[in-house]
């Protein structure tokens, strides 16, 4: 870097006569060097704004327009002032930073559901995410716009985010990078999003079964396609309707998290699971 200095982004402050087109500022998308008007140069929702577009981003709308996501710092909704809002990107965003990739979930729902548990980002950052948890979940079917969803949990880096904390948030977004989202519904605990003609599937449906207020807040998610399969909150899934030619053994229960387990557990998202130690003997042969 310059005089010896190591730097991943470069901000450049020009004056305000230089004309931005009534823009605050303006960005390398992707890139490393964004420009802005000095008024604005010291507002964290622009700097936030504009570091985004060097990381690939495009924007994130709710409704029509360009912008408007609240939940999101391509969105255009912090408080412009020097003091900022803390909040940070939305679902499609936050998986195509890949900073918690670890605790990436992908379902496709034409061939199989999820049952899971959704935490927010600040759980991973106090370490207090757990076995089996998932920060992001990716809705990905073929002829279909991938689907991201998230728990925003309004704590932490996130404890100021404008609109829907402390819900599950669903986001559309056609490609990771350079491609605008859009908001596409929240759920509370007990609500339900759906969207018809999941392609020869039926219907799309997602579930937030319920909130858990402990060490961390998660979510209980559901996500199924009705010609597929149906998943139910009150399912009890320790223990299967009946054996699953796809696990070794149906009947076999095992402890995980403290809790009996068994093959139905695991095939729901077997990626995920067959790689704890204690459900390695129940996966799919």
């Amino acid at each position: 870097g310059a005089y010896g200095i190591s730097r991943d982004f470069i901000m450049i402050v020009c004056p305000n006569v230089v004309d931005f087109q009534n823009r605050a500022a303006f960005a390398q998308e992707p890139g490393s060097i964004s420009w802005y008007r000095s008024e604005y140069a010291s507002v964290p929702a622009v700097q936030m704004h504009e570091v985004a577009h060097n990381l690939g981003h495009a924007h994130s709308r709710k409704g029509g327009g360009t912008y408007g996501d609240p939940t999101c710092n391509l969105g255009n909704q912090g408080d412009w002032t020097d003091e900022g809002t803390n909040f940070c990107f939305n679902a499609a965003k936050t998986w195509a930073n890949q900073w918690y990739s670890t605790y990436h979930a992908t379902v496709d729902p034409s061939v199989a559901g999820y049952d899971g548990t959704l935490v927010g980002i600040n759980a991973v950052m106090k370490n207090t995410i757990k076995t089996g948890q998932d920060v992001v979940l990716k809705i990905s079917s073929s002829g279909q716009t991938d689907l991201y969803i998230i728990f925003n949990r309004k704590a932490g880096a996130n404890d100021e985010v404008p609109e829907f904390g402390d819900e599950v948030v669903i986001t559309e977004q056609a490609e990771e990078t350079r491609s605008v989202s859009s908001w596409k519904g929240s759920l509370s605990s007990g609500e339900v999003y759906t969207q018809d003609d999941w392609g020869t599937s039926g219907t799309l449906t997602v579930k937030l079964c319920s909130l858990e207020n402990g060490s961390p807040w998660s979510a209980r998610v559901l996500v199924y396609a009705t010609g597929q399969r149906t998943l139910n909150c009150d399912d009890d899934n320790t223990t299967p309707d009946d054996p699953l030619p796809l696990c070794q053994d149906g009947a076999k229960k095992f402890t995980l998290n403290g809790k009996r387990k068994n093959c139905k557990f695991v095939s729901v998202r077997k990626v995920n699971r067959c790689s704890k130690t204690e459900a390695a003997a129940y996966c799919p042969a």
